[in-house]
């Protein structure tokens, strides 16, 4: 199975000159726990940075600063971890095991914003497989009986 295969396509993100504020807004809005930063080169929107709903209370809210003060481009992480839409489901696993993260923009071969891959994502892919891996146990016991009679 493929990143884009399962990722969710629909990406709320903004810009570089939007403030906390307005990113916690649109996080709300669209109930979601991130927004994607990106810039317009050539064109493509590509991503630059994450912010997350987290980001926002652990560095602004606990310590009584105004968001309306603070840009997004003051919170998100400095690196930027992808993925690629046509890499396999479990390589993007592992990277966001290895780098802690729980979402992960996704990119096309040019760099392009296409949607994003988050843990409910994979947790629903995963629950998908089980349920079909269960039915085997009973779709075997079905064609037995069809063959036996």
């Amino acid at each position: 199975m493929r990143v884009g295969d399962v990722c969710t396509r629909s990406v709320v993100h903004c810009t570089k000159n939007t403030s906390a504020l307005e990113a916690a807004k649109l996080m709300r809005d669209g109930h979601i726990g991130n927004v994607v930063i990106v810039d317009e080169r050539d064109g493509r929107t590509e991503p630059i940075g994450v912010v997350t709903d987290r980001d926002i209370v652990v560095q602004l809210v606990a310590k009584e600063v105004d968001p309306v003060d603070i840009m997004v481009t003051d919170l998100m992480a400095r690196e930027l971890f992808v993925a690629l839409e046509n890499e396999d489901i479990h390589e993007a696993i592992q990277r966001m095991r290895y780098r802690g993260v729980r979402r992960l923009p996704v990119v096309d071969r040019q760099g392009s914003l296409v949607g994003v891959i988050a843990l409910d994502d994979l947790l629903e892919y995963i629950a998908d497989e089980f349920t079909g891996i269960a039915r085997i146990s009973s779709r075997g016991r079905h064609a037995e009986r069809k063959r036996r009679v």
